[in-house]
């Protein structure tokens, strides 16, 4: 088996060097060197022996990405594409940055905790953190950890998350359709109680309709179910129960959003005829449906590099400028909307 030594007589460089290259510490080496490197090791189809360097305690150099997500149950907890972009984007960030990924999902933060000292983990990404488990990742951890999405029960000023103005894309969307006449709106999530993310939209679109001096009640949020059979056949009793109650639906998400629009079909429940639908996110499923989704637009990505960018400060030890991120949003105006 060819040994690192033997790749750095190959190349004509020292064994550190051979090392470093492995190891993603290139940033003082010439690219002349590093493409020469780089050549030796592909042609000898070298692989680290990622145990042997953890027993040698040389630092893993694997960042763990933990989604909060306590439904794994389901056959997949990642189809809704704004997850599988931002993971996406998290890979590309940390692989290009000379790390590895080490990719979880779990609903107890005990767990996640246990998997992240296993792995000698060296920082870490929480995503959707519940507001009360936040201090217990950050206190409990002991290695830098960035929170994306989420928001804190208290000490926000300590912690390290890059969202969203959730609240102010939730107050947007609904101005918008008080602006096209709509007076009776809905809105729907997957939570029996609203929490973090989910809240602050609901809040936004809250604050807009009676800051238009039109009623808000509590009964107009309806909590989705995250399971698909289930969550059909309360769309279709609430095609017949509940709809036309209201002229438009306020989903916050634009998977959630999508299919409804999908269920509603089967129902004869025309999108944006019978029923305005928006949704939020803007992602591949709001410009491909048929009719279009109006939405809020986030970029997922940006979100990811910056969540890496402040996780590499503190691995090297910087000072963090601004530590909660909140990144604005906008409206993307398409076809699922009617204006009364």
């Amino acid at each position: 088996m060819v040994t690192i030594k033997d790749m750095a007589e190959m190349a004509g460089v020292a064994p550190t060097t051979v090392s470093n290259v492995l190891h993603g510490r290139t940033e003082k080496m010439s690219k002349e060197t590093l493409k020469r490197v780089q050549k030796v090791i592909k042609e000898c189809n070298y692989v680290t022996n990622m145990g042997a360097r953890l027993l040698a305690n040389y630092g893993s150099r694997i960042i763990g990405v933990i989604m909060t997500y306590g439904r794994r149950e389901e056959q997949n907890a990642i189809q809704d594409p704004f997850f599988s972009e931002v993971i996406g984007a998290l890979e590309k960030e940390i692989r290009l940055s000379g790390y590895f990924m080490m990719f979880y999902t779990s609903g107890d933060v005990e767990e996640s905790l246990k998997i992240a000292s296993s792995w000698n983990l060296e920082g870490l990404v929480v995503l959707g953190c519940q507001p009360e488990d936040c201090a217990k990742f950050k206190e409990l951890s002991g290695i830098p950890v960035v929170f994306i999405d989420s928001y804190f029960t208290e000490r926000e000023e300590e912690f390290e998350n890059v969202g969203l103005q959730d609240f102010e894309g939730g107050r947007k969307i609904a101005e918008y359709l008080i602006g096209n006449g709509h007076r009776r709106m809905a809105f729907l999530a997957d939570a029996s109680v609203p929490v973090g993310v989910d809240r602050q939209r609901l809040d936004g679109v809250r604050d807009a309709i009676q800051k238009a001096g039109l009623e808000w009640k509590e009964e107009d949020y309806f909590p989705l179910d995250y399971q698909e059979e289930r969550r059909h056949e309360f769309l279709k009793a609430f095609c017949h129960e509940k709809l036309f109650n209201y002229t438009a639906l306020i989903f916050a998400s634009d998977f959630y959003a999508i299919d409804a629009i999908n269920v509603f079909f089967g129902e004869n429940i025309r999108v944006p005829e019978d029923i305005s639908v928006t949704g939020f996110d803007d992602n591949i499923f709001a410009r491909q449906s048929r009719p279009r989704l109006t939405t809020v637009h986030q970029n997922p990505s940006h979100k990811a590099e910056l969540a890496i960018q402040i996780l590499l400060k503190r691995l090297k030890g910087e000072e963090i400028e601004e530590k909660n991120i909140r990144l604005p949003v906008s409206i993307v105006v398409r076809e699922s909307v009617r204006k009364i």
